[in-house]
């Protein structure tokens, strides 16, 4: 059957981008779909050619071509090729079957783009911070070592004072237009204590965020475009003082922010 004018394009852009082969099996099917030829459908190049050419073993070529005959994506007629060689005819059909899924997946992921806008990337149940003001949960456990009331709101005072700082130095950094550089830092001479533990913290929330959204790769990308070196250091500040709560303090500064900027609109 011979292939549409699409086809090998499709077929190129799913040995890229498909999960079902491995780097050596990608690199064996772009060689094969290399050697076919449209006009005759012939395709047959000798398996010591295919490994010279990708500077593999001869058995490492043998098994690649045998787990894409396996997966559907080729059809080897053994010893029916030129000078008794291997011909291999690649299922167009599974080709375009797989490019059918991809464009659901793009479809599928621009409406999770979509609706990901108008959400908040705020996740869970709401509790109290600082000054009893509304706030967002981040945890789904509860990881506090504190077991009485009175240490509660003693820390939750504590918290706030903090949040206050961080937000008023922001402020001020963001007024003034200075930036803290880290790396300036991080590499020019012996670190102090205190540059180990901001590096620290710093490392600590970032994980954090990279934990809470990975299941949302498109709100965790728009969180990242929207945290400057201010909003950083002042992050990094809050969860010096209180370990696990800066990344809660950066989600609520973003969607503070957030609201200002449709409440302007």
């Amino acid at each position: 059957m011979r292939p549409n004018k699409s086809d090998v394009l499709i077929a190129f852009k799913a040995i890229s981008l498909t999960e079902d082969m491995s780097v050596t099996e990608k690199r064996v099917a772009a060689t094969l779909l290399d050697h076919y030829n449209r006009c005759t459908g012939q395709c047959d190049p000798a398996l010591n050619t295919i490994a010279t050419l990708l500077g593999i073993n001869r058995r490492t070529a043998i098994r690649a071509t045998g787990s894409l005959e396996r997966s559907g994506y080729f059809r080897i007629d053994r010893h029916g090729g030129k000078f008794h060689r291997n011909s291999y005819q690649p299922i167009w059909a599974r080709f375009r079957a797989w490019e059918n899924g991809w464009a659901e997946r793009r479809r599928l992921a621009k409406q999770f783009r979509s609706a990901a806008q108008n959400l908040s990337p705020l996740q869970g149940p709401g509790c109290h911070i600082g000054d009893g003001g509304s706030a967002t949960q981040t945890c789904s456990n509860n990881q506090s070592d504190l077991t009485s009331a009175p240490q509660q709101q003693e820390s939750q005072r504590a918290l706030s004072a903090t949040e206050v700082t961080a937000v008023k130095s922001l402020s001020k950094q963001s007024e003034s237009g200075q930036q803290y550089s880290n790396a300036q830092e991080r590499f020019h001479g012996k670190q102090s204590y205190g540059e180990v533990a901001r590096i620290a913290a710093e490392r600590r929330w970032n994980e954090a965020l990279t934990r809470q959204l990975a299941s949302a790769p498109d709100v965790f990308a728009g969180v990242i475009d929207a945290i400057d070196s201010d909003l950083s250091n002042a992050t990094t500040e809050v969860e010096m003082t209180r370990r696990g709560r800066g990344v809660e303090f950066l989600l609520v500064q973003l969607d503070r922010r957030k609201a200002f900027t449709n409440a302007d609109a």
